[in-house]
This record gives structure tokens, sequence and C-alpha cells, in this order.
């Protein structure tokens, strides 16, 4: 059982150091999306006051990588840092215009939500982010990017092109990176799976060589047998008492006997009874856990209460 509680250990640090190295890797992602919108706006567009933007923003992701856990992974300010991302591409997509492509950022945006968001825990989340790209995209598309009109940088087509062209390697680069990191978090998943298994087998194995010790000690009349199997499988006698706590001690002991898969004769003589007794005790039994007519009382309780829980 040590063993077993080890390599569960061992597997979710995996897990989580895997995690870590996940959200690493895409943060180093777009801190180099944000440099490569810094040397796009400084060397091409001649915009200074978005580098200053893009450097702030450089900077906090970049100091993200030094924070604990609990804040990194904090859903509520993720899921803000991807609004927030979201809003600006707004922006930028509003004042460079619709020729310049910039709403292609909305798909490395939705991208990137897979490396930070859980799809069966974070649904509300990732479906809240995704509405909210869809419909920034379709108000400038309905309104024909008239929105802050006084805002526009009125691109010339070159400058426009650049965008266009910075934009289109952009998404193909963080698809490819999608793609790897899918990819390698299937195979870590694969091989978890198989580890939980292999594992799974190991100690169900345990639990059938723990049963053949208890036999034995059942049939050679050991007195440690009860506080052995109730050390064993405790949760065997607390689901039969949460039926029925008025079960006594010597009719717990019929019911584990009867789960080793001993018979009433084989019950009779570990007891040193007769067939009558353990007939009459398991008779008591079967009223006070109400079990149907047409079922075996050796049946119920071997299929009922699971030693594995």
């Amino acid at each position: 059982m040590l063993n077993g509680s080890l390599s569960y250990a061992n597997m979710d640090k995996e897990v989580e150091d895997e995690k870590n190295f996940l959200f690493n890797i895409y943060t180093f992602v777009l801190i180099i999306i944000f440099i490569s919108n810094c040397i796009l706006n400084y060397f091409f567009l001649k915009d200074y006051m978005y580098v200053i933007v893009f450097l702030i923003l450089i900077f906090i992701m970049f100091l993200t990588l030094f924070l604990p856990n609990s804040i990194r992974f904090n859903k509520i300010l993720v899921f803000l840092t991807f609004y927030i991302l979201g809003l600006l591409t707004f922006y930028c997509d509003i004042i460079a215009g619709k020729d310049a492509m910039n709403y292609l950022s909305y798909i490395s945006l939705t991208t990137a939500m897979s490396f930070f968001f859980n799809y069966r825990k974070d649904k509300i989340a990732i479906i809240t982010l995704i509405v909210s790209f869809i419909v920034f995209f379709l108000i400038n598309y309905y309104t024909n990017y008239s929105l802050l009109p006084n805002l526009h940088q009125n691109l010339s087509f070159t400058e426009q092109h650049y965008i266009r062209f910075y934009k289109t390697l952009e998404v193909v680069f963080c698809t490819l990176v999608a793609v790897y990191f899918i990819h390698r978090k299937e195979k870590i998943i694969i091989r978890y799976i198989v580890e939980t298994e292999g594992l799974n087998k190991r100690l169900k194995e345990n639990k059938q060589i723990l049963s053949r010790d208890l036999y034995d000690m059942a049939v050679n009349n050991n007195p440690l047998f009860i506080s052995s199997f109730s050390s064993s499988f405790p949760n065997f006698f607390n689901s039969i008492l949460k039926i029925n706590p008025q079960i006594i001690a010597p009719e717990l002991e019929i019911c584990a006997l009867i789960k080793l898969g001993l018979r009433t004769k084989e019950i009779a003589q570990v007891t040193k009874s007769t067939v009558r007794s353990v007939e009459n005790k398991k008779y008591r039994i079967r009223k006070k856990l109400n079990i149907p007519s047409d079922v075996d009382t050796n049946l119920f309780i071997i299929n009922t209460f699971n030693i594995d829980d």
C-alpha cells in the first residue's frame, strides 16, 4: 500500500510538473508574440506608443514566471488576462482597419486557452471568452470598422501588408506550438493511464494475497482474524453497519468469513459452533440487511460489500 501511495504521488507530481512546464512555455510564446509586436510597431509602423504598451505586457508576462502557482493558476486572473488581451485585439483591430487583419489574433488567443484552462472544469470561462471574441469581431464587421474614428491609424497599403504578414506568421506559429503540445499531452495521458492500470493491477494482486492470508488466519482459528480483517478492509464492516447498525460482532464475523468464500460447514468449524447455529445467524443477518427472499445470502454479501473500496 505504501508503494502504491508513493507511485500515485510520483504520478501526481509528474502531472503537476508538466502543467508548470506547459504554462511556462506558452508564457514564453506570448512573450515572443509581444516582442514581435514591438518590432512591428517600432520599425515598420513607427507607432511608439504601442511599443510601450507591448513592453509593459512583456514585463507582466515575464513576471508571472516567478509568481507562486496559487496566483499563476488562479482561474479568475487567467480569465481576466485573456479577456484583456481580447479587448486589446479588439482595439487594435479597430484602429488598424479591416485590411490589416488584426482579428487573426483571436485565433491565437483561442488556441492558447487550451493550455491555461481545463475543458471539463472551465467550460463556462472558455465559452465566455470565445463568445466575447466572436462578439468583438462581429462588432467591427457590422460597423465596418467605423468605431473610434479619431483614433484610426490610416495605415498605408504597405503598413497593412506588414501587419497581415505578421498576423499570418503569428497564427501559424501558435498553431504549430499547439499541435506539438497537444501531442505531448496525449503521450503523457497515455503513459499516465498505463501506469495507473499497472498500479491498480498490483494493488489488486496485493488485495488477493492479503485475502489469502486472512483466509488462512480464519481456518486456523487465529484470534487476531477479526481485527486484521477490520484493519485491512475497514469499509467492509462500515458498509454493513450503514445498512443496519444493530448487527452485532458475531454476525459481522460471519459476514467476513462469507466474504472470504467459506461455506456454512466451514464457518461452523472455524467458529466452533454447529451448522444450525451458523444458519440461524445467517438468517438474522438476512433479516437485518433486508435481503430479498429470492437472493442467496452468501451471494448478496459477496457482491454487495466490496473490500476493494
